[in-house]
């Protein structure tokens, strides 16, 4: 029966992470004034109440039970939930205008505890499923006990996600060469004054201050995050994808080798596998320099780590539809049948750090699941935010320049095999190498095109050299 006083909270899952979660809620003076636990929903039929609260029926049955009791808000507790069990839960809850919440996934949760802090609303990456791989913290451990750490691109997404897990682990320090002063500024506040961090304003096409920063911090490690990947923005300027993908990848590996750096590892992306656009192919030639460079000396390891999409990064589609729905505009899809590989940022920077710690193998490349398409991503949105395509439409407005349908995370899909790491491949594809005369004679020709401006004669120099 409803209490007056108190919000109806209906709590989904009744394993013991809905256990948890309603005693954390029942044995917390605040929490057990303001909320009544009507019960639960599972779709285990052999569970029949969690402390003498009634396991009310199933998923399919949440709209009745919702209406039935006055439901105000729930809180979906299964962490392992894949992504079908969350569009299922969603499907079941459109319409009703509850309040969504959710327990973290397995990752998350320390010592098998779920505590009120960790309880959260529902976000857009819940709904492509949950995070399932840990940290391996005790092995990672073994290998960057004592390193010390450089990160390029550090105030981006990626870049500083892998400076956020690093910490994690008992490095030395870690340095963040970052050109955008306001994303090192917020990464400065996420850090909470942890000693083994500090920060660097730089730019890697600044040969001299990449080479002093790099020779005054000494790293063992180093992660090369910095990249222009707005696939449009670099076909309108080509320039600046050579300047900062293929011409600045190159002073890294320059300074790695320099200084006696033991590892290197290139952030890739699956737009470099059989590239169309700019963007693509300057970071497919970002990947020639990396491997030319691991046969051409042997003072430095260099390897990359090829990925596609990761949720809720700059410029990924899940910010622009947000921002769209929020503006009550029209959601814009470029075409009906684009599909792309998602994975969360924190899994993608693991995955990452990990690939950093295995002696054999240069290419690495994500296992991220089934491709997504973006139009059923779409619809997901507008259904978690209590829309439908009557009152939001979904428009198509063609492919844009340099854009495909679908991306590729490997040339072939057979030559992948399985690394030490779960969801972390290892790919024998054909490595195209050059020598040094042929890259330093690239760059050259690079850094002169480059300062034409002209795009037509940048993308033949760019597609000269794949």
């Amino acid at each position: 029966m409803e209490n007056n006083n108190k919000i109806n909270l209906l709590i989904i899952g009744a394993g013991s992470a809905g256990a948890m979660v309603a005693r954390e809620i029942t044995g917390h003076k605040e929490t057990s004034e303001k909320y009544n636990i009507i019960g639960f929903i599972d779709d285990d039929s052999n569970k029949k109440d969690i402390d003498g609260k009634p396991v009310l029926g199933r998923i399919i049955d949440a709209k009745n039970i919702i209406k039935k009791n006055r439901i105000k808000e729930t809180i979906i507790s299964i962490p392992s939930a894949d992504k079908n069990t969350i569009d299922r839960i969603l499907t079941n809850l459109s319409e009703t205008n509850i309040k969504i919440k959710i327990v973290p996934g397995l990752y998350e949760i320390i010592e098998g505890n779920v505590s009120l802090k960790q309880i959260r609303n529902l976000e857009p990456e819940d709904i492509l499923g949950r995070e399932e791989i840990g940290f391996d913290l005790d092995r990672l451990g073994e290998f960057y006990r004592n390193k010390k750490v450089f990160i390029t691109g550090a105030g981006g997404s990626i870049g500083s996600e892998i400076l956020l897990q690093l910490l994690k682990l008992p490095i030395k320090n870690v340095a963040a060469f970052g050109h955008g002063e306001n994303s090192i500024a917020k990464l400065i506040l996420n850090i909470n004054n942890d000693k083994r961090f500090s920060y660097i304003i730089g730019d890697i096409k600044d040969t001299k201050k990449l080479n002093h920063e790099i020779n005054k911090f000494n790293p063992d490690v180093f992660f090369h995050a910095a990249a222009h990947k707005h696939v449009p923005l670099m076909e309108d300027y080509p320039d600046e994808a050579v300047k900062n993908n293929i011409i600045g990848t190159y002073n890294c590996v320059q300074a790695a080798i320099k200084n006696n750096i033991e590892r290197f590892i290139l952030i890739s992306t699956d737009k470099a596998v059989n590239p169309t656009s700019v963007m693509g192919m300057s970071k497919r030639i970002a990947e020639k320099i990396i491997l030319s460079f691991n046969n051409l000396q042997n003072k430095t390891k260099f390897s990359l780590t090829r990925f596609g999409n990761v949720l809720s990064s700059r410029g990924s589609v899940i910010p622009i539809f947000l921002e769209q729905i929020e503006r009550g505009e029209p959601i814009t899809i470029t075409d009906p049948e684009m599909k792309r590989y998602f994975m969360s940022i924190p899994e993608a920077a693991r995955l990452v750090i990990k690939s950093g710690s295995i002696k054999n193998g240069k290419i690495f490349v994500l296992d991220m699941g089934e491709p997504v398409k973006i139009v059923e991503l779409a619809k997901k949105l507008l259904k978690l935010y209590g829309y439908n395509e009557d009152k939001l439409p979904i428009i198509y407005t063609g492919l844009r320049p340099g854009e495909k349908l679908f991306e590729e995370i490997s040339f072939d899909s057979e030559l992948l095999k399985k690394s030490e790491y779960e969801k972390l491949l290892i790919s024998n594809e054909n490595q195209l190498t050059m020598s040094i005369d042929e890259i330093e004679s690239m760059i050259d020709e690079f850094r002169e095109v480059a300062e034409t401006y002209d795009n037509d004669k940048i993308k033949s120099a760019i597609k000269k050299y794949l």
